[in-house]
């Protein structure tokens, strides 16, 4: 993958998670999708079939445990409800108890999205939607031959083309998520697409549904348009390839390739005011370094499930020194400056995971208020570069990957003491503020999953 190209925020590749009627699209041919990677996970979940982990766990016993024939996507809570996404089929499971609530079959590689109490379900390479009830597994409405879903709190956007290659007619779809009634529709280009990017939201959660959303109508330029009404602001910007977005009232682009002759691991970043047009800040943060000292690019690990960490405007980045930081897209001003050398991996809107570089030693977690130093913890003994890395900060919990005798762990820490709650075999399948899912070897049936409260 070209480092400028980034896939969805739904796409996670790993071992454990290898990390998303009536109104029918466009019947005729679809046009051909841009090349881009495909949406959802990739699994490579033999790995776990051939007996345990051989690691020694420690901490609470599971809640409970169920068996699962593979999984593309990390564990998620609605409400009493534990969504576990196996590979043609979504099922619910009681939060307390591990019995199932309902399945859902779906005929082909998908991805979901959660949005409130609805779940989204798309197909990973364009067709089929469908939008159900997250407490009892109905269809609520379905669409046909959509492409590049991505999904908000209220809406969910689509692409739909007839005919193909260069001679389609395209056109941008919004849907109210509760209904599937058409919102609006624009004409656009066969690689248009609403952005799936967003500050500080971890998939596969829906980001929240604001005032303006980032549209690429064509692969030039990145427009501001109102999410229930499709009416365009004057914000415009154009693409550089990696990422635009919306924030409180910023059109943002980055762009994380760094100058030929820059030796900063430089992200040049452009605002305007989506509404207005009017210029905003623009200047440069910075994205640390790998331990072989390349530049790490991303602003978050992206196994985080998150492709930018921060909250409203602040995001959260490196100084050229090679220090955490938070700035203000509105105004370009460092709102704090860790006191040691670290690259943020993940977090939250109250809590930034930092690790000496992006991808080895010890970990740290930060206040995002303050930059405070909250507490440390050893290195947890797997590489970020592994396909195995998953990390994970809730309200409660940090979860991260780890390995002992090269073999994997998931390290449980209480996010405001760093106490370490739990050590257990196996591979981090999704964490929620007072639990964590692992994934081990369940025999030839598949893999166990177990879940853990804290």
């Amino acid at each position: 993958m070209s480092p400028s190209y980034r896939p969805p925020r739904s796409c996670v590749a790993g071992a454990a998670l290898s990390l998303l009627v009536g109104l029918a699209a466009c019947t005729a041919p679809r046009a051909e999708p841009p090349e881009r990677p495909a949406p959802g996970i990739a699994v490579t979940q033999e790995s776990l079939r051939g007996g345990g982990t051989g690691a020694e766990g420690e901490g609470p016993e599971p809640t409970w445990s169920v068996t699962a024939r593979r999984l593309d996507q990390p564990l998620t809570q609605l409400g009493q409800v534990v969504v576990v996404p196996e590979a043609r089929e979504l099922r619910a499971v009681d939060r307390s108890t591990g019995q199932d609530r309902w399945r859902h079959p779906f005929p082909m590689a998908y991805q979901y999205a959660v949005a409130g109490a609805l779940i989204v379900v798309s197909a990973s390479n364009g067709g089929l939607l469908e939008v159900l009830d997250a407490a009892t597994g109905a269809t609520r409405w379905r669409a046909e031959d959509t492409q590049d879903v991505v999904v908000q709190q209220q809406v969910v956007y689509d692409r739909e083309c007839v005919g193909t290659g260069q001679s389609a007619k395209c056109v941008v779809v919004a849907r109210d998520v509760r209904d599937g009634r058409q919102l609006w529709k624009l004409p656009a280009d066969r690689f248009a697409r609403v952005s799936d990017e967003a500050l500080g939201v971890r998939a596969p959660y829906a980001a929240p549904t604001q005032r303006y959303v980032s549209v690429r109508l064509n692969g030039r330029t990145y427009t501001s348009v109102a999410p229930t009404t499709g009416k365009a602001g004057a914000g415009r910007l154009p693409s550089r390839a990696w990422h635009g977005f919306v924030a409180g009232n910023l059109l943002v682009t980055t762009d994380h390739d760094p100058p030929r002759d820059d030796r900063r691991c430089t992200v040049s970043i452009a605002t305007v005011d989506a509404a207005t047009g009017a210029g905003g800040w623009s200047g440069e943060v910075f994205s640390g370094r790998r331990e072989d000292g390349e530049c790490a690019k991303r602003l978050a690990h992206d196994r985080s499930g998150l492709t930018l960490i921060g909250t409203g405007t602040r995001l959260v980045a490196v100084t050229a020194a090679g220090r955490p930081q938070v700035v203000d897209l509105r105004t370009g001003r460092t709102q704090w400056e860790g006191v040691a050398p670290g690259v943020p991996i993940d977090g939250d809107d109250r809590s930034v995971l930092v690790r000496r570089t992006a991808d080895e030693g010890e970990l740290a977690l930060l206040d995002m208020a303050t930059g405070a130093t909250r507490w440390s913890a050893p290195d947890p003994g797997l590489s970020g570069t592994s396909a195995s890395w998953r990390s994970s900060v809730t309200g409660r919990l940090v979860a991260v990957s780890g390995a002992v005798e090269k073999r994997p762990v998931v390290l449980v820490h209480d996010v405001s003491t760093g106490r370490q709650l739990g050590r257990y075999p196996g591979w981090l399948a999704g964490a929620g503020d007072d639990w964590v899912a692992v994934s081990h070897s369940g025999g030839p049936d598949g893999i166990a999953l177990d879940l853990y409260a804290f």
